[in-house]
């Protein structure tokens, strides 16, 4: 088992922290696999606006800690070769508002 940290957008990050994300598409140049942790770090700023806008990459304090349970390697169904599509079980969520934490841990 692996640890990763990992950037991410906040739309995804509140859709995975809400349930209504069950998934983790990614370049596998961590190789990922299953059983591995991923520490999903929400970002003030998009990838687009990054790299487009050159928005500096700022993290908010949130932070969910995830599970991977199951992964589909590309190139298959559309998926290009070295991508995955990992299934993730959400373990913990630290959500910050404000400077003032909220634990949701499940």
């Amino acid at each position: 088992m692996n640890v990763h940290d990992l950037k991410t957008d906040h739309e995804a990050f509140q859709n995975t922290v809400s349930g209504n994300k069950c998934f983790e598409i990614r370049k596998n140049d961590r190789y990922f696999n299953v059983g591995d942790i991923l520490i999903l770090r929400e970002t003030s700023f998009t990838g687009m606006e990054m790299n487009h806008y050159k928005q500096p990459l700022e993290y908010t304090k949130s932070y969910a800690v995830v599970m991977v349970t199951n992964i589909l390697h590309g190139p298959v169904y559309g998926l290009m070769d070295h991508w995955v599509i990992m299934s993730i079980e959400v373990k913990s969520v630290e959500l910050v508002k404000n400077n003032d934490a909220v634990d949701k841990t499940k």
